[in-house]
């Protein structure tokens, strides 16, 4: 199953390999990899392939890793329970705007190179769905776990 993992770091890129590493010792399969410099460190998003019950121990593992300030972790949903979309846009930045078109009221959660995280409202979810937004490169997620207090995540926004 897919899975889309974002989590913030120290601005010191040890904690980025531990990442990298943790991804590759538990058997992750990356299909795409975003990473964004911030001012006090590094916000990283990946959706991987993982089978349902390793989610768990990857996200306790990574949130317990020295260097990782924060991890969320979403669920592909391809139903109205989806409150983020996954773009990968790649170069082709006019589908960011086609989406935010097919989903008023949403926030850009996540953007770096090509990739792009929005949290969408539930009016926006059934007007969109209904619309067959269906495209490979849009992928929607369900949160299921996080760190953060609130649930909805803050990370780096690049232009």
């Amino acid at each position: 199953m897919q899975w889309l993992i974002t989590l913030e770091t120290e601005h010191d890129l040890i904690a980025v390999s531990r990442v990298m590493n943790i991804f590759r010792r538990k058997g992750l399969t990356l299909a795409t990899l975003a990473l964004a410099a911030r001012p006090l460190g590094f916000s990283l998003m990946a959706v991987v392939e993982s089978a349902d019950g390793e989610v768990d121990h990857i996200f306790n593992f990574l949130r317990r890793t020295e260097g990782v300030q924060h991890v969320t972790c979403y669920r592909h949903e391809p139903s109205q329970d989806a409150s983020f979309v996954f773009i990968d846009a790649d170069v082709d930045n006019s589908r960011v705007g086609q989406a935010l078109e097919a989903f008023p009221g949403s926030q850009l959660i996540f953007a770096s190179h090509g990739k792009y995280l929005l949290e969408v409202p539930v009016e926006s979810r059934r007007r969109a769905l209904t619309q067959g937004f269906t495209e490979p490169e849009i992928l929607p997620f369900a949160c299921v776990r996080t760190t953060r207090p609130v649930a909805r995540p803050e990370l780096v926004g690049a232009p």
